[in-house]
């Protein structure tokens, strides 16, 4: 594969012709900064103030609003008819409010009211990547098409390589006074249990998870030797127990299901290989399934060929000669291992979910003998998805606002 480090990336530019609204953000001062750059482009800035508080906003620029989530709804359309909003702002489609939004954005379309959506997510072709989409993310996006859309798109002769910036420790801590006070907050913002919706509980279990970090980085050692370079294996990736992408975006529902149904299929293939699960590393210190996988791994006979791991970096992986594919629900692992062009099975909803880039048979079919990756058709998909939809930046550092919107 050929790399460019010149060439430009983000290409769709989004033009504000109007006020604009921001509901949640990602939890910390990123949206603040945002409306910042907004007002000294002047541009009116209105911010829903939810009883989850969000730091860094002026009070001239705060809408509370602290009734029951289920009549935001009817208020959210009065606000957007009296502030002439034209443009609204959220983290993500999985929050309650930021699905009345949309929902009510298609309704006012049909009065000829046309509001703008812009909804932020961590970036599909990670590090170094912020997404921005303007209907919906992961399983809603917009990049849902056919191998056909993207067998028309161009392709590129380099693959451009993306500036790292770094992150600023300070704004680390107001994420970390924002998730803090979210914990201690009873107010309900989404349908079962989010991070972006916190107990008390979870505060230890950061605590719990950033410690469990380095022990397993020494308690795995050996066991990574083992699972990675002992004979060819199968990459399996576990996503956050309660994301939507298992809730909302798969018939699966849940990780245990899911980590169940891949063991059976992957000892019905009966094959000499590895099955390697690796644990969502957001969910370390909230979950640990080593008692399922061997319980299950055990009760199909295939103990001795399965394995755990935590913490590992993903382009060793995708690089080691054994490895022969990687199975998962939707998550941003599936661009690292299509760019690696390793074979990939995907069990939900997600754009790469298509013939030629992830395996279209069976589960048992492509442990037995994975279909490869269509390169040039992954060419053009990453194209694609990269200059439509991804921002060279992140949330806690350098983000090229003057770049991503025009006035």
């Amino acid at each position: 594969m050929v790399l460019n480090y010149n060439i430009p990336i983000f290409r769709k530019k989004v033009l504000i012709n109007g006020n604009c609204l921001f509901l949640m953000g990602p939890i910390g001062t990123f949206f603040a900064r945002l409306t910042n750059f907004l007002e000294e482009n002047n541009v009116q800035t209105f911010k829903i103030s939810f009883p989850l508080y969000e730091y860094g906003f002026p009070e001239s620029r705060l809408i509370k609003y602290t009734q029951d989530i289920k009549f935001f709804k009817e208020v959210l359309k009065k606000v957007i008819i009296d502030k002439k909003i034209k443009h609204i702002f959220m983290y993500g489609n999985v929050l309650i409010p930021h699905k009345q939004a949309l929902e009510l954005v298609d309704e006012l379309k049909k009065e000829d009211k046309i509001i703008k959506t812009h909804i932020f997510e961590l970036g599909y072709l990670r590090p170094n990547f912020v997404t921005l989409e303007n209907k919906g993310i992961n399983y809603n996006s917009g990049f849902i098409k056919n191998r056909d859309f993207y067998l028309k798109q161009d392709s590129y002769e380099k693959f451009p390589i993306a500036k790292k910036y770094a992150r600023f420790r300070i704004r680390k801590i107001w994420k970390a006074i924002t998730f803090i006070n979210h914990c201690f907050k009873n107010y309900n913002i989404v349908n079962y249990d989010h991070k972006l919706q916190p107990k008390p509980i979870y505060i230890w279990y950061q605590i719990k998870g950033f410690f469990l970090k380095y022990y397993f980085r020494l308690s795995e050692y050996k066991l990574k030797k083992k699972c990675f370079f002992e004979k060819n294996f199968y990459f399996v990736i576990l996503q956050v127990s309660t994301d939507s992408q298992l809730t909302e975006g798969s018939n699966i529902k849940d990780n245990k299901k899911f980590i169940y149904k891949i063991i059976k299929d992957f000892a019905e293939a009966k094959i000499d290989c590895n099955l390697v699960f690796k644990h969502h590393p957001r969910d370390r210190g909230y979950t640990n399934y080593y008692n399922l996988i061997e319980k299950i791994s055990k009760e199909f006979g295939v103990f001795k060929k399965v394995f755990y791991i935590h913490d590992c970096f993903l382009s060793k992986i995708f690089q080691n000669s054994n490895c022969r594919g990687t199975v998962l629900i939707n998550s941003t692992v599936g661009y690292q291992s299509l760019y690696h062009s390793i074979p990939l099975k995907s069990l939900g909803i997600s754009p790469f979910n298509i013939e030629g880039l992830s395996d279209q048979r069976d589960l048992v079919s492509f442990f037995k003998n994975p279909i490869p990756v269509d390169k040039l058709l992954f060419n053009k998909f990453y194209k694609y998805i990269l200059e439509n939809s991804q921002i060279n930046g992140n949330f806690d550092g350098y983000f090229p606002f003057n770049k991503v919107f025009y006035f």
